[in-house]
């Protein structure tokens, strides 16, 4: 009898094999040798780009044009995901004097990427002064290399926001030829003798790739960087035995708590695995930065803690095991963990908190408009919408749930939390005084995620009276975007938002105009939405065999149009 990690027996009685398996997991994917692809689990943002996502749109809007829609944010966005083949492969000239030492002051002093203090700024400082003093040396030490041209990537895009000038073109590609510096030795980082830095490097080379405009590649940087964090024990708790200081051994254990809160974070938003197994962890959490006030020890304390229960949706409810669970199993598994959400959103220190609803939020300046205090908050109502997207998405919940009143009931509480999240989400964004130096995830993912969520919302129930102030979320979000078009000078851009709002304002008209009060209901997910496909033809067996990831899988024509590296995303 199959047994799996944590000594629970698959009660099927039998193994995965390719005789006896049910469905054949990889049916819709392309051949691997042909196509560089993509996988996103099914919650996953993109989901609604699926062919069964597509189809419950076109059957809701009563038009085919989301198709056409789609596939152009599929492919914007899959553009981003792998380097650009023409990639320089020598190394750039790194900057002199003068801006090295203005990029790292800007880094250490406004960047968001140290929040953990990966990088210690008079141990980074006494180097990079040594490195200027003797330019002639040969310096074979690859990691301090990486993290140096690592720091000026990401300083010079901080330099940038402050001066408040600069084409974001120029600017990006000065930043990327720092980072490709780095990203020139990443194999020597990975299996060259090294220490603590370069874990330091990889690290920070994943915070470049998360900021708006970079190569999206940072679960392949995160995940080399916990592999080598862990292949050095940084996940386990120093012994006494080894001598360690104290100062040592915090930054050891920050370093480890900083790869494990991108893991976490990066594997949720994109419903992959995570490269940590949590029950292997006996690093401690520090209470205190080298260097750091309490508010920025408050800070990366919650940003761990919320990324602890990340990694339980991620396995009890994203994994694909979960999906062998039955309805009730996974709605209390959904109760229980959205407790222990809440639980951390009460826990956090004033200083953290965001106004409540309806109150207007503060001046840019103040410490509760940060962006690192935004995304701390983005990403506990992007969790909410994680944690019930199962359910939330028809395309999804259409194959594990049936009719019944206690479905129903579930299924409407289900609605009203993912809606009330993406609305928290997109209120922020009227306040939010967007520079070139913020992350990706608080600029175009999160506020994507609820642009989609609110949309599926208003097309599920088009006539209720919350619909007039949701349609203006909708249109403050596609100015949203459109304000990153114009401060990224159009390199990323996006008008998926502007789109769909217009889609879900007919929508409501039409609705409006028939008195369609059968619409509004929040379980309202017939089979027969995709039971046809875009053609008008019974859709195929797969369907009613609830055959998931050929259901969650995009649909062949599209990729047959497509020839960017990267283009192929599999749910």
């Amino acid at each position: 009898m199959l047994t799996y990690g944590d000594g629970q027996e698959d009660v099927s009685g039998r193994g995965l094999t390719p005789q006896d398996s049910e469905i054949d997991r990889e049916e819709a994917t392309m051949d691997l040798q042909a196509v560089n692809w993509e996988h996103h689990g099914p919650g996953s943002w993109l989901s609604i780009c699926s062919t069964p996502g597509v189809r419950w749109v076109s059957a809701k809007t009563g038009t085919t044009r989301f198709h056409e829609i789609a596939d152009g944010l599929v492919m914007g966005w899959t553009k981003k995901l792998t380097l650009a083949s023409d990639t320089n492969r020598e190394r750039c000239p790194e900057p002199e004097l003068g801006n090295a030492w203005k990029y790292a002051t800007a880094y250490f002093e406004n960047s968001r990427a140290n929040a953990f203090g990966v990088v210690q700024r008079s141990n980074f400082e006494n180097r990079l002064r040594v490195h200027f003093q003797s330019p002639n040396t040969n310096d074979e030490d690859v990691a301090w290399y990486a993290l140096r041209n690592a720091v000026y990537a990401i300083g010079r895009r901080v330099v940038a926001s402050m001066d408040g000038i600069g084409d974001f073109a120029v600017i990006q590609s000065e930043s990327l030829r720092f980072f490709h510096n780095a990203f020139s030795v990443y194999s020597e980082l990975l299996f060259r003798p090294s220490g603590l830095m370069a874990v330091q490097a990889l690290i920070v080379m994943t915070c470049f790739a998360e900021l708006l405009g970079s190569p999206a590649i940072e679960y392949m940087l995160c995940a080399s960087a916990v592999r080598l964090a862990q292949s050095k024990g940084l996940h386990r708790q120093p012994s006494r035995a080894w001598n360690l200081s104290r100062s040592e051994i915090l930054h050891r254990n920050w370093v480890f708590w900083a790869a494990y809160f991108y893991d976490k974070s990066i594997a949720l938003r994109s419903g992959r695995p995570s490269a940590v197994d949590d029950d292997e962890i006996s690093c401690e959490i520090p209470n205190e930065l080298p260097g750091g006030d309490r508010s920025d020890v408050d800070m990366a304390i919650a940003a761990i803690e919320h990324a602890r229960i990340c990694a339980k949706i991620s396995k009890q409810l994203v994994s694909t095991r979960a999906f062998s669970q039955s309805p009730e199993s996974l709605f209390n598994i959904m109760e229980t963990l959205e407790n222990k959400l809440q639980m951390w959103r009460n826990s956090l220190p004033d200083h953290l908190s965001l106004p409540k609803q309806n109150e207007s939020l503060p001046v840019r300046n103040s410490r509760q408009c940060r962006p690192d205090i935004l995304r701390l908050h983005y990403t506990y109502w992007g969790s909410v919408i994680t944690l019930n997207a199962n359910f939330y998405y028809p395309w999804i919940s259409s194959l594990l749930v049936r009719s019944a009143p206690f479905f129903e009931i579930q299924m409407a509480k289900i609605s009203n939390r993912v809606a009330e999240a993406s609305r928290e989400i997109l209120s922020t964004l009227k306040d939010t005084e967007l520079d070139v130096s913020f992350s990706s995830p608080v600029v175009f993912y999160f506020p994507m995620l609820a642009v989609i969520n609110l949309f599926i919302y208003i097309l599920k129930m088009p006539t209720l009276e919350t619909v007039g102030s949701d349609l203006a979320l909708l249109d403050l979000a596609a100015g949203h975007f459109a304000k990153v078009h114009f401060l990224t000078s159009s390199q990323v851009s996006f008008v998926f938002a502007r789109e769909i709002a217009g889609l879900a304002n007919k929508t409501v008209r039409r609705a409006s105009l028939t008195g369609s009060a059968a619409t509004n209901r929040s379980n309202d997910y017939p089979l027969d939405l995709l039971s046809v496909n875009m053609s008008g033809e019974p859709a195929p067996d797969f369907v009613s065999n609830a055959n998931f990831e050929t259901l969650d899988t995009l649909s062949s024509e599209f990729y047959n149009s497509l020839s960017a590296a990267g283009d192929m995303i599999i749910f």
